[in-house]
């Protein structure tokens, strides 16, 4: 039996696109491991083909009894084209993700199946009752698992690798972010894979440079600091960067950094997301401090190490003056990456279920929540407002003297040839950027 998981094409996201004619995408481009992970939880039996629509074309007719397709929200209006010309020609279709998972009555009607939340036990499942005849309309994560179970992925069916590669050590997130929808996708808490099980996949990665694909490596500092001394122990000499929260690397020692930067961290993405503390209070992000934030930059520095960062326009509290707040701080605490977005009420996030409840949606086009558009009536500004001064952070953050000096101090900071993965998304962010805001 053949089965053809596709990646949906996307225009989310910095270097991202008709990756065809991107060379910069292969360079620093950012990879997926869903498709890979789902071929490697398949059993052995099934015939799997991954095909990246950045890529390459989609033939309906190919020779696939099941088609799978991921489907953030961004992506859903071309998914469900996509799914809907699958079914045309007599493809079974099952869609999962973000999306699926949030409006899986919404997804089923484009699809033979649903698959919601995590897929290691349903996937199976799902497998199994396709070949009895028995597929059901949907199939729900609703039991926690141990991540001992989960097996290294698929690399052998990504056709088209990134210098980047990727690694999942850690789900779920602690944090109750009324904007993030991680933790009603994970919703049976924070759990870990084994050490020995992340350490011998990395080691069988054929890339020198890797992302951690976690919502946060520092969410159990005990384990992350065991990881970097396992990396350190294992002489694994690959460069590498992950998210951390605030909260934690505000307050950790200096031996945890130092053990950071010898393992081959050379980047920590923090979503600070706002210079607001009021704000950042009022969206459930309390742990973060704004007071702590010049001073955990340069920390990191002082170790090595680089910090981009996701800041977000449009929280109730924002006025218009937070845009030129903002400039003010990030280059007071010489961030090194800065991702300016607009506030999106993803479905499935306590956000969205606020605004809709308080009549604030201005429209359910999912191909527009894709942090650019303004979708959502703001509170303290109007929505021009809230985009051009959006725009305006964007256009002089990533003007072009910035970004050169930026790269040269990255290359300062990390002294290591690793130094160009932030320094090549200094190009990358201002190409997207440049791109959705047009200037």
């Amino acid at each position: 039996m053949n089965i053809l998981l596709v990646y949906p094409r996307s225009n989310y996201g910095a270097g991202v696109g008709d990756r065809r004619i991107l060379w910069a995408s292969t360079v620093i481009g950012s990879p997926s491991i869903t498709l890979p992970h789902i071929a490697a939880i398949t059993p052995d039996h099934y015939q799997v083909e991954i095909l990246d629509e950045n890529y390459e074309d989609i033939d309906f007719s190919c020779n696939a009894d099941i088609v799978g397709i991921p489907c953030l929200t961004e992506t859903a209006n071309h998914v469900y084209e996509i799914a809907d010309r699958f079914r045309e020609h007599g493809k079974t279709v099952v869609l999962g993700g973000y999306h699926p998972s949030a409006l899986p009555h919404e997804a089923s009607q484009h699809a033979d199946s649903v698959v919601i939340g995590e897929a290691e036990l349903t996937w199976p499942q799902l497998l199994d009752d396709f070949e009895k005849h028995k597929l059901q309309r949907f199939y729900t994560a609703d039991e926690a698992f141990d991540m001992a179970i989960i097996p290294h992925i698929r690399r052998d069916l990504i056709k088209h690798q990134t210098v980047l590669g990727a690694i999942q050590t850690t789900r779920g997130c602690p944090n109750q972010c009324e904007f993030c929808a991680i933790t009603s996708f994970y919703n049976h808490g924070v759990k870990h894979r084994p050490l020995q099980d992340v350490i011998s996949e990395i080691q069988e990665m054929p890339n020198d440079f890797f992302i951690v694909n976690d919502p946060s490596l520092t969410v159990n500092p005990r384990y992350s600091r065991a990881f970097f001394k396992a990396l350190i122990k294992e002489k694994i000499k690959k460069g590498w960067l992950a998210s951390g929260n605030a909260s934690v690397l505000s307050r950790v020692d200096n031996a945890y950094l130092d053990l950071a930067r010898k393992a081959g961290c050379v980047e920590w993405f923090i979503g600070l997301e706002s210079v607001s503390q009021e704000a950042l209070n009022a969206t459930k992000k309390q742990g973060n401090k704004v007071k702590d934030f010049k001073k955990m930059i340069q920390r990191l520095h002082d170790h090595g190490m680089t910090v981009q960062s996701g800041i977000i326009f449009g929280f109730d509290q924002d006025s218009p003056d937070v845009f030129d707040k903002t400039l003010e701080a990030i280059n007071d605490w010489e961030i090194d990456i800065v991702e300016p977005n607009i506030l999106t009420p993803f479905p499935g996030t306590p956000l969205f279920d606020r605004l809709e409840k308080e009549d604030r949606l201005l429209t359910k086009d999912w191909s527009r929540y894709n942090l650019v558009d303004v979708v959502f009536k703001p509170n303290n500004m109007s929505e021009k407002e809230l985009y051009e001064g959006t725009r305006k952070v964007a256009k002089e953050f990533y003007s072009v003297p910035k970004v050169f000096m930026r790269i040269a101090k990255v290359m300062v900071i990390t002294k290591r040839i690793a130094g160009f993965i932030p320094a090549g998304s200094n190009l990358s962010y201002r190409k997207y950027y440049k791109r959705d805001f047009a200037f």
